[in-house]
């Protein structure tokens, strides 16, 4: 069950204090209540009625600081807050008031999701917004580059489609990029069930797993895609509320994604890219890795291109997802490709392409008509084929997008 009460109260305290990860959270939290551990390191009984792995703890220096103990930071800190009362508003360290409609659960407690009990990295404490039978689902994570491609998105936004279709919950961090678009993609197929009179509770859901407090919102522009992910979904953080997206939360964030994925795909990622230290989490844990496979030109596949090189499984449909998941979605509910269809000179110049890129040029050859009213005419039109997704132009070359599946009858 939820923290309620003073544990709920004296959680937040505990997870907002200065110098706290979550390996020292983990190491005060086990099997006891936060208020225990708040008491110990108000009054100093730690001394006596704690575990030796809670002694060393504490008695460890700052950083390195001689003389200047943890227990004494953490003392100081606790000693400018009432944890009997609600949190301070107006605190400037610990006085972010917790949104009732976020829950808090304490690795160990009846209902923290055994998905991610069993981690040897579980966080001590999760806070959530929305449903967290979501992660009792079959679960795909879903990953890339917050500087994606066309391409990319178009895959990504298909994918979450067709496997939240499927009944497969979608992890994912709420980025921009790859992680928005999978999510959209969940989101997507949720309102296609509703439309179709399906039963939602055969729907697969969005998880966004992010690095901030739940009030948080980051990327800003994400405001309406946080909100919705929470009411169809689940939103969770590690984080207490008011906590920004510092740099170092993000790898933290990526080992939640990895242990929540039984599967995870990467569909667009650079060589140094954040979404590779998930994926060195996700091979730790035994989890089957995929990647889509992209243009050796473009900077975006070359970490998905290196992850196939070093025998990563491939993903180019949602069949192969599913195949790596075990799961026979012959009978099941199927996906679509929604892009508006071309129609007129807009299907001719589609047609025209095959597995090659195309400059424009290239295009005005093929279709047979060299002038300068048939140039314009043709830039028009891939123009508007790029806005609808079904072409991508990288450095003057235009490659067709062809990567949603058809719907069955």
């Amino acid at each position: 069950m939820p923290l309620v009460g003073d544990e709920r109260r004296a959680a937040c305290v505990l997870a907002s204090l200065p110098l706290m990860t979550p390996a020292r959270l983990r190491v005060l939290l086990r099997e006891r209540q936060p208020s225990t551990v708040v008491r110990w390191l108000r009054t100093g009984d730690w001394r006596v009625e704690s575990p030796p792995i809670v002694r060393a703890l504490l008695e460890s220096s700052r950083d390195g600081s001689p003389g200047t103990t943890l227990h004494r930071v953490w003392q100081s800190s606790l000693n400018t807050v009432d944890v009997t009362s609600p949190v301070d508003p107006e605190s400037a360290e610990f006085g972010t008031p917790v949104d009732p409609a976020v829950a808090i659960h304490q690795l160990g407690s009846e209902g923290y999701p055994q998905e991610l009990a069993s981690d040897p990295s579980a966080p001590a404490l999760i806070f959530t917004r929305g449903s967290l039978s979501t992660v009792q689902s079959r679960r795909v994570g879903i990953i890339g580059s917050r500087h994606a491609t066309a391409y990319g998105r178009t895959f990504a936004t298909m994918l979450g489609r067709a496997m939240a279709s499927n009944g497969v919950s979608v992890i994912s961090g709420l980025a921009r990029g790859i992680d928005a678009a999978a999510h959209r993609g969940a989101l997507d197929a949720q309102s296609e069930s509703a439309l179709a009179s399906r039963g939602l509770e055969t729907c697969g859901r969005p998880v966004g797993v992010v690095a901030s407090g739940l009030d948080v919102i980051y990327p800003p522009e994400h405001g309406t895609l946080w909100e919705d992910v929470a009411t169809r979904g689940l939103l969770l953080s590690e984080s207490p509320p008011g906590t920004v997206p510092a740099p170092f939360r993000f790898p933290l964030r990526n080992r939640i994604i990895a242990a929540l994925s039984e599967v995870l795909v990467v569909v667009e990622s650079k060589i140094d890219g954040g979404s590779m230290i998930t994926v060195r989490y996700a091979l730790r844990r035994g989890i089957t890795v995929m990647a889509v496979p992209g243009a050796t030109s473009t900077r975006a596949s070359e970490g998905t291109n290196v992850l196939l090189r070093d025998g990563a499984l491939v993903a180019l449909s949602p069949e192969d997802v599913f195949t790596a998941l075990d799961l026979d979605t012959r009978r099941q509910v199927p996906y679509a490709d929604i892009r508006p269809r071309p129609v007129g000179v807009d299907a001719e110049i589609l047609d025209l392409f095959d597995a090659e890129p195309l400059t424009l040029d290239d295009v005005v050859a093929r279709r047979g008509e060299w002038s300068m009213s048939s140039l314009g005419q043709v830039a028009l039109s891939l123009g508007r084929l790029e806005t609808l997704g079904w072409v991508m132009c990288t450095a003057g070359w235009f490659e067709r997008i062809d990567v949603a599946v058809e719907s069955s009858s």
